[in-house]
């Protein structure tokens, strides 16, 4: 086992991570507080819900795109473009995963990497809104905080990946960690609000949480600084490079990913579409974020229920099919009433339907370099993102596709992937989640 895996062991095990809660007679909660699986889940929420809520396309997501296209006069295309650009960091993951996984930090492979960073990140947005609004200026300082963010996402990656492997729970802490992205989420229509205001109002809002992460890093989050640095460390970053370039199930899932997301996607012209054609007000698109970010969160606890009862190449079939049939429920997308009802559904269902996807790249991360292999699987993630954003608006914009032409093309070419799931590895798809009891036995 290596140092990392020994250091994650110690948190699999909740001996240092969060005290548990203690009594002469403890009660159902304090039982469960002691549990390795409350100590991950409470460590993964926490750091899955700071990382995700403090992004330039959370927080940040309307303040800007508002700056940008009422301020500065951008079209759809270079909104996108901007946004795509900041958000790049995410698209590279893999560098905050080789250096978290082999470059100790003050003796540790994750604390002090955790306390850096969300430190860090609080003051780049605090400095973000004193920032000249010009498009260059911002899209730096944007790229710089996120960088900081990349970091917080990465070391909780790790410590998900590790733990459910250790512990068969993959399937729950994945739900875990779109449980808590759904709750940050709550940022977008938090920031729709704000977008009258002066950016330094939402830069204060996003920088709180992770100066409060940042103590719970400090004061919370115990892990022994047994990790040495090696003379040879780059013979290490090597090493985690071939352990996971080289597994064969992390570039199937990370291509099943890519593919999926990949799909020229709607999801700057539909702020577009919803301004200039619906002319929603800023009040309301803040609205409909608060009715994505319930209804995902709520379709997050039912895959529980389902990872325990089916295969996961069912449920891959399952989510691919309904990623692309949800899309269409958008070509009825046409007044307030039919936005709130459509929103609500499609979110729901959808955070129902990507979390197999998410639960396939847990699977696929090769033990040994947790941080990196996951760090692979949602950086190709985000690098399809980027893709069907550009591409989506550029059909928009220059091509002059209508909304909901667009909305047609977004399904048929989803639903393509469905042919891409039979050359997935059986091993790796072709089981339900074995819970607690089975991996404890092995």
């Amino acid at each position: 086992m290596t140092e990392s895996a020994n250091a994650i062991s110690i948190l699999a095990t909740g001996e240092h991570v969060i005290p548990p809660v203690t009594g002469k007679q403890p009660g159902r909660f304090s039982r469960m507080a002691k549990t390795p699986y409350f100590s991950l889940a409470l460590l993964v929420g926490c750091g899955i819900f700071v990382s995700t809520y403090a992004q330039t396309g959370v927080i940040g997501l309307y303040p800007l795109r508002f700056l940008l296209k009422d301020k500065l006069g951008e079209g759809p295309l270079r909104v996108a473009l901007f946004m795509q650009l900041a958000a790049m960091p995410w698209n590279l993951k893999i560098i905050a995963g080789i250096v978290s996984d082999a470059v100790p930090f003050f003796g540790t492979r994750r604390r002090h990497y955790l306390i850096f960073s969300s430190f860090l990140a609080g003051l780049l947005w605090l400095a973000f809104s004193v920032v000249p609004p010009r498009y260059t200026p911002m899209v730096i300082m944007a790229i710089a905080m996120n960088i900081a963010l990349v970091f917080v996402s990465t070391i909780t990656g790790g410590i998900l990946v590790e733990g459910g492997q250790s512990f068969g729970v993959t399937g729950k802490l994945s739900s875990v960690r779109v449980l808590a992205m759904n709750i940050a989420g709550l940022g977008v229509p938090l920031g729709a609000l704000l977008a009258t205001r002066a950016l330094g109002v939402s830069a204060m809002t996003a920088a709180i949480p992770l100066f409060l992460l940042f103590l719970i890093a400090v004061f919370l989050y115990k892990e022994k600084p047994v990790a040495k640095r090696d003379p040879k460390i780059w013979k290490g970053i090597i090493s985690q490079l071939k352990i996971a370039l080289s597994a064969k199930t992390l570039w199937a899932a990370s291509g099943l990913l890519f593919l999926v997301q990949f799909a020229p996607g709607f999801l700057t012209p539909l702020m577009f579409y919803q301004t200039d054609t619906l002319h929603f007000s800023e009040k309301f698109i803040g609205l409909l974020t608060f009715v994505d970010a319930v209804a995902g969160a709520a379709g997050a606890f039912f895959y529980v229920y389902f990872c325990r009862r089916f295969q996961l190449r069912q449920l891959l079939y399952g989510s691919v099919f309904f990623t692309a049939a949800l899309s269409l429920l958008y070509l009825g997308y046409n007044d307030k009433s039919s936005a709130l009802l459509i929103e609500a559904v499609y979110c729901f269902a959808l955070s129902l339907a990507q979390l197999p996807l998410f639960d396939l790249a847990a699977r696929a991360t090769p033990k040994g370099s947790e941080a990196v292999g996951y760090s692979v699987i949602m950086s190709v993630w985000n690098w399809g993102l980027f893709f069907s954003d550009l591409i989506g608006s550029g059909l928009y914009e220059k091509y002059h596709m209508t909304f909901k032409n667009l909305v047609w093309v977004n399904a048929g070419t989803t639903v393509l992937v469905l042919f891409a799931i039979p050359f997935l590895p059986r091993l790796l798809v072709d089981n339900k989640e074995a819970g607690n009891r089975t991996a404890q036995a092995a």
